[in-house]
């Protein structure tokens, strides 16, 4: 029987395939009762090419009543209205095909294996409106009065930078750096008194009413938020989801950066914070503790010692561990990320060290996600074993089920002897709910005890707690005993 897999139009969800989807596939163009079998490559984000079968219906330039895509034999997903039109390329004449209702996303369908609408937002939109009813009265002064004083600042240095706009460069870096140092102060007071009065204004909500209310926040403060870098990506989510690569290198950067005056104030505001500060402290204190097993285990090794981190980011952290050409021969690590493009900035991060030392690196890099990891019974053969596996930021967005089960397969590549290290906030993070309300990152908080747990049902193992100087971020210490 045939699994259909329609786009559900008055859905607030998306739907995933299962199947794997190949990067050529068929399908049917349907118009009144005439159904047009054709063949479909991937052209762009939202457009198919369309390639009439021989023998078979031409395919005319214009609108269709919807169209079904053949993921397999026993999988497909049906469209809405769509409409196919000419392209001109350096080949020739092409037909494309682009939704008209349940526009879809092809590439996210073609090779993330997931059905995603750009049109979605559009029928959330009286849910979305919705969320301005029944707001507690104190969490929507709250919002009302944080509005219109960021709304007074932000005008102000706005109508400042128009000021000296087109004076020189250099004078106009000189003029900024005054305004941020004379006045920046101000509108961080500003800030901090928000920041300190949000857990009052969310006392009276219930956990179900966190997100309406936090969405109601940040669309009235809208424009201040995207002003800043740094806090228009944790909302933006341009690479899917929060913590990448870029806004841990924005962290590690500990600067003012944005396009005017308030939103360098705002960026800078968010990244000098404890939490982010927590961030920079773990960068330098892992490496550190990698140092120390592996001087610990210099002399029982006889090949290389093998270091494996867990959702690396931008391994920055590699430049302190690699302190000298002697470790690029001592040393082998495999550096494992879902996303392609934080392994692109890790390897950028190796050649750096090459190129300092004039040495090569043993490097692995492995593109894996959580769920892959769960599902693979057999990862010691595929990555091998380890003396030290770290994680910096990963559990901090994992329920305690997957935490528990995560580190229960980390553990078993971990060698007798060797080392794990894994961080986590804790749950007096003092930028909290300002990282939750403001900037929509949310994380899993735990504490002590909570962390500790997930290490029952591990054997042969001393676990322990340390922390960075903040007291935010914790590191759980795994030591595999040697037997």
């Amino acid at each position: 029987m045939v699994k259909v897999m329609t786009l559900d139009t008055e859905s607030h969800e998306t739907v995933e395939p299962v199947a794997d989807i190949p990067a050529d596939m068929s399908g049917e163009l349907f118009l009144k009762e005439q159904a047009i079998p054709v063949r479909l490559l991937f052209a762009s984000k939202y457009s198919l090419t369309v390639i009439a079968l021989p023998a078979k219906p031409e395919i005319a330039i214009g609108r269709y009543d919807a169209l079904t895509i053949c993921l397999s034999e026993e999988d497909r997903v049906e469209t809405g209205n769509c409409q196919v039109y000419q392209h001109h390329t350096s080949d020739g004449v092409e037909l494309r095909l682009v939704s008209l209702k349940g526009i879809v996303d092809f590439e996210k369908l073609l090779f993330k294996k997931r059905v995603d609408l750009l049109d979605n937002a559009g029928r959330n939109l009286p849910l979305v409106l919705g969320y301005k009813k029944n707001l507690d009265p104190l969490f929507k002064e709250y919002a009302s009065d944080l509005s219109y004083d960021l709304s007074v600042y932000q005008n102000l240095f706005d109508r400042l930078d128009e000021e000296y706009m087109h004076e020189p460069s250099a004078v106009m870096e000189i003029i900024q750096q005054g305004i941020i140092e004379s006045m920046g102060p101000e509108l961080t007071a500003c800030l901090d008194t928000y920041v300190r009065h949000l857990p009052e204004a969310i006392s009276n909500l219930s956990s179900d009413q966190y997100g309406h209310h936090g969405y109601y926040l940040r669309k009235q403060i809208w424009g201040a938020l995207l002003s800043a870098p740094v806090i228009s990506r944790t909302n933006l989510k341009p690479r899917g989801y929060v913590g990448d690569s870029e806004m841990m290198q924005m962290c590690y950067r500990h600067g003012y950066e944005g396009a005017s005056t308030f939103g360098k104030l705002m960026h800078f505001y968010s990244v000098d914070a404890p939490a982010a500060q927590a961030v920079r402290n773990r960068r330098k204190l892992v490496p550190q503790l990698a140092r120390e097993m592996v001087d610990r285990l210099s002399d029982s090794v006889s090949g290389r010692i093998k270091l494996l981190s867990v959702a690396c980011g931008p391994a920055m952290e590699l430049n302190d561990l690699f302190a000298t050409a002697a470790d690029c021969q001592r040393l082998h690590c495999s550096l494992l990320d879902q996303d392609q493009l934080a392994l692109m900035e890790a390897a950028a991060t190796v050649k750096a060290i090459e190129t300092r030392f004039d040495q090569p690196v043993s490097v692995d890099m492995i593109q894996e996600s959580v769920r892959t990891l769960l599902a693979t019974r057999v990862l010691k053969s595929r990555w091998g074993d380890f003396h030290f596996i770290y994680s910096m930021g990963l559990f901090d967005y994992l329920t305690p089920p997957v935490a528990a089960a995560v580190l229960k397969k980390l553990y078993a590549l971990l060698l007798p002897g060797g080392e794990m290290v894994i961080g986590n906030f804790h749950v007096n993070n003092p930028t909290r709910y300002y990282m939750d309300y403001w900037m929509d990152w949310p994380l899993y908080y735990r504490t002590e005890e909570d962390f500790l747990a997930l290490t029952e049902g591990l054997k042969g193992m001393d676990a322990w707690i340390d922390y960075d100087d903040t007291g935010i971020q914790m590191l759980l210490r795994i030591r595999k005993t040697d037997h």
